[in-house]
């Protein structure tokens, strides 16, 4: 499949090859054939959210079951469009179980609108806190969702192209129909977006609510956001929920103010959240590091 679309496996120095061959995934094979999509092609019957970065609405494409997101534009340029056209394809990463790649978009100014498979169950952030599908998700399978997550982003990571801006988040991780956890490129963030809002700063490194673009190791910053995902997994809760999103990001920033680990808690998961949420960035893990351990517990 990676060779079908233009990857070569040997040139991305990825350590974890456990992925490989476990399973595969005939929609996305025939759809990653497809790259820019007429608009007029698009059925669109139901809107799903509406967020700061645009409105998501399921709909059918081709006799699949897809979702559109339109992108929110102060104003769709020519410059802009030509900007779309140039890193879209950066997200139709077909080549690992754990990603949710973008199956192509529609450049029909005003219209910028980004397609990717619909996932019945939803978002992880669905799954924990709003009952979707109504799974149940014990200490085991919570574990597992954390294994895809790990392993989708040391895969995004080992990749020699640059991708937009992508905030990891449980909302931006989709669960698929046999409950693998897979990170939605759906949801990066475009260079010509207003990159100066945080909309999910519950999630997010200290030093990236903090710095500047160029000052910040995206890569901690990321493992940071996977350990407040870790803390979700393992508590059931949302992050600051009794605080604005403004406030807890400011507070996470200026204030110190951090998730803190119930009593209880399974040990393994409260050290890897506290090893993965280092103070120091240089300190934090790589996925490739966390995901043996993940592996390990998986089996206990």
């Amino acid at each position: 499949m990676a060779v079908e679309t233009g990857q070569d496996l040997k040139r991305i120095g990825f350590k974890d090859q456990s992925w490989i061959g476990l399973k595969t995934r005939s929609r996305d094979a025939t759809l990653s054939r497809h790259k820019g999509i007429n608009i007029q092609e698009l059925s669109l019957h139901k809107k799903l959210a509406v967020t700061p970065s645009g409105e998501s609405w399921r709909g059918t494409w081709q006799g699949n079951d897809i979702v559109a997101k339109m992108l929110t534009v102060r104003e769709c340029t020519a410059r802009v469009s030509r900007d779309f056209n140039e890193e879209f394809p950066r997200l139709r990463i077909f080549s690992h179980p754990n990603v949710l790649p973008v199956i192509g978009c529609c450049n029909d100014p005003p219209n910028l609108i980004v397609i990717n498979q619909y996932m019945a169950h939803g978002s992880l952030y669905s799954v924990l806190h709003e009952g979707s599908a109504g799974l149940v998700v014990d200490m085991a399978q919570a574990i597992r969702f954390a294994l895809d997550v790990a392993r989708g982003m040391a895969f995004l990571h080992s990749l020699d192209k640059q991708l937009p801006t992508f905030a990891l988040s449980s909302k931006h991780v989709m669960i698929d129909e046999d409950l693998s956890a897979r990170v939605n490129m759906a949801d990066a963030t475009f260079s010509f977006q207003d990159k100066g809002r945080c909309y999910s700063p519950q999630w997010m490194a200290p030093e990236a609510l903090a710095k500047k673009g160029k000052e910040i190791n995206v890569k901690a910053a990321d493992m940071w956001s996977f350990a407040v995902l870790l803390w979700e997994l393992a508590t059931r809760q949302v992050p600051f929920a009794e605080l604005s999103p403004m406030e807890a990001g400011l507070k996470v920033a200026l204030e110190g103010l951090r998730v803190s680990i119930p009593p209880g808690s399974s040990p393994h998961m409260a050290k890897l959240i506290r090893i993965c949420m280092n103070e120091d960035p240089g300190k934090r893990p790589t996925f490739d590091m966390i995901t043996p351990i993940l592996e390990k517990m998986k089996q206990q």
